[in-house]
């Protein structure tokens, strides 16, 4: 699969730069607007909030893209399959509605507000790629995780969306206190 992580801010690609150095996954600096313009890409991801209310920001962006019956689909989907309120970490996959592309639905947080929890960011990386990966796509753009509204900062955003990257690129193969104890070991080194 190829994966494009995206954002307009020059510090924020530099952390993700240095993060995913040596990764199969290509940093681009700039606006979504411009990126579809430039790039053909079977999936998009909304980094969104739990209600599916794409009015701000990244989500405004894709609504203006796939158009207003996008964030009306979504959010029907919340009510039929979440009780109208999508687990924040959670990912599920629609189609966009546009050439025949698709959106996955990530909310970093319940509403907008800070995030204190920045296992969130992990969190919704490893479940966008698994929802991903699972659907078969081929090519997806993904933004960074909390780093505008949620206030996450670059670095700490970088180095979890690569935990969570690493994680499911590098499955483990059996689940034991000792794998439970390599990956804490992982999340204390990178986390530094």
């Amino acid at each position: 699969m190829k994966i494009y992580i995206l954002d307009a801010d020059v510090a924020k690609v530099a952390a993700l730069k240095k993060a995913f150095a040596g990764e199969d996954v290509e940093i681009v600096n700039g606006y979504f607007d411009d990126f579809m313009k430039t790039h053909d890409v079977e999936c998009v991801v909304s980094p969104a909030n739990a209600y599916g209310l794409m009015d701000g920001g990244y989500d405004a962006a894709i609504t203006r893209y796939f158009g207003e019956q996008l964030p009306k689909r979504v959010q029907r989907y919340i009510i039929e399959n979440f009780f109208g309120e999508q687990p924040v970490g959670s990912s599920f996959i629609i189609d966009a509605g546009k050439n025949g592309q698709k959106l996955i639905h990530t909310p970093t947080m319940r509403e907008p507000q800070r995030i204190t929890d920045t296992t969130v960011v992990y969190q919704c990386m490893r479940t966008c790629l698994m929802t991903a990966i699972n659907s078969g796509i081929k090519s997806i753009v993904i933004p960074v995780f909390g780093g505008r509204t949620g206030m996450v900062s670059a670095e700490t955003a970088a180095k979890m969306m690569w935990l969570g990257y690493y994680r499911i690129m590098h499955p483990n193969t059996d689940i034991s206190w000792s794998v439970v104890d390599e990956i804490d070991s992982l999340w204390l080194k990178e986390l530094k």
